[in-house]
């Protein structure tokens, strides 16, 4: 027996997991009442065998306290229930995609005990026939990003961006500008401010889509690495999120913290919209 390694996963979540192809649901299936509301993350990377799975898609659902892994190297979608401490397997017809791209498991899948979980330090692990495999946090991301890597690092964001609903009149505003502006957006990936404030930030982004105004993203290191990174310092970055607003190459103004709750408001304020 080979040891199936989960490395670092309880960071204040419960948690599970499992490997699916996407299918969807037919409008006669019933959806487990528990395992269900699975959306894709980001925190964290799958290895197989020592090789990372690039194409493996994470999802966690609060309501489960379970993750779904979809298309790693592994033949069958696992389910992973640490309260529980075991690992399942799920037959593939009976996991299916959602309308908002989140996952669901059918409420008459039968799953395959596949073992126990054990816990070690800061991880877990569990036996598992012919395979060895591990579920480590995803590296912060560092340095200067465009939205669509910022979502591909994080793509719970995009749930949060394609939720958020912006006023009408402040879009209008700065769409409406002539100038040439860009604001540069310093945040953290690790940073919970920002983990709830940077979707609505990249929904204003893809509102404003077309227009002269730019948004770019610079991800910063944790602790007394951020204010030692060199683009913090030569902005004066104190917080974050902290958006450094350039308006015809000249520094017109900041965006930081709460202002980011309406980024459209704040940036209309800052543009004199």
């Amino acid at each position: 027996m080979n040891r199936f390694r989960l490395s670092r996963l309880i960071l204040g979540i419960a948690l599970g997991l499992a490997c699916l192809p996407v299918a969807t649901a037919r409008a006669d299936e019933v959806i487990h009442e528990q395992l269900r509301e699975f959306y894709r993350i980001g925190k964290y990377v799958l290895f197989i065998s020592g090789e990372e799975q690039s194409d493996a898609r994470i999802y966690h659902s609060r309501r489960a306290g379970a993750f779904l892994i979809v298309g790693s190297s592994y033949n069958k979608p696992l389910l992973v229930r640490p309260v529980e401490k075991t690992i399942s397997a799920v037959p593939e017809d009976k996991v299916a995609e959602r309308p908002d791209k989140g996952m669901d498991i059918v409420a008459d899948a039968v799953v395959e005990d596949l073992g126990a979980i054990g816990f070690d330090k800061g991880g877990m692990t569990v036996d598992l026939e012919g395979l060895v495999a591990r579920l480590q946090p995803q590296p912060n991301l560092l340095g200067a990003k465009n939205a669509e890597e910022v979502l591909l690092h994080s793509p719970e964001y995009g749930q949060g961006a394609d939720a958020y609903q912006p006023n009408g009149a402040d879009i209008r505003r700065i769409q409406a500008n002539e100038r040439k502006v860009e604001i540069v957006v310093f945040f953290g990936s690790w940073c919970t401010t920002c983990r709830r404030l940077l979707p609505r930030i990249l929904g204003v982004d893809k509102a404003i889509g077309g227009s002269n105004v730019t948004i770019t993203y610079y991800g910063l290191p944790k602790g007394s690495a951020m204010r030692n990174d060199p683009e913090a310092r030569k902005a004066g970055i104190q917080r974050i999120p902290t958006g450094v607003v350039m308006v015809d190459g000249k520094a017109v103004g900041e965006i930081s913290s709460r202002a980011w709750n309406r980024p459209e408001s704040a940036l209309a304020s800052v543009l004199g919209g």
